[in-house]
């Protein structure tokens, strides 16, 4: 929770936020667990945050990331090393 407030004050403060806030992307993993799936890619490069929680009845990771730094291909094989990865799940769209 700490860190999404963190995340917001950047955006919000950041000299320039269009140029920001256009690069950050979101992806939702399934995961066998969801503490797990945090530690597998909390730190790594242009991993912004990670939220745990459940969508229906699965335990998911939502992350936003910098697609200039770090792909969803990658997360993934994060994800399986920790030997947590099910799925990456479509995203709905945003506005």
């Amino acid at each position: 929770m700490r860190r999404n407030i963190l995340l917001l004050v950047f955006l919000l403060i950041s000299p320039l936020p269009g140029a920001v806030a256009d690069e950050l992307h979101n992806v939702t993993f399934a995961v066998g667990c969801y503490d797990v799936g945090a530690a597998a890619l909390e730190k790594r490069p242009g991993v912004l945050a990670v939220d745990k929680g459940w969508q229906g009845f699965r335990e998911v990771n939502r992350v936003s990331y910098d697609p200039q730094l770090v792909k969803v291909e990658q997360m993934e094989q994060w994800l399986k090393q920790a030997e947590t990865y099910r799925a990456t799940l479509p995203q709905k769209n945003q506005e």
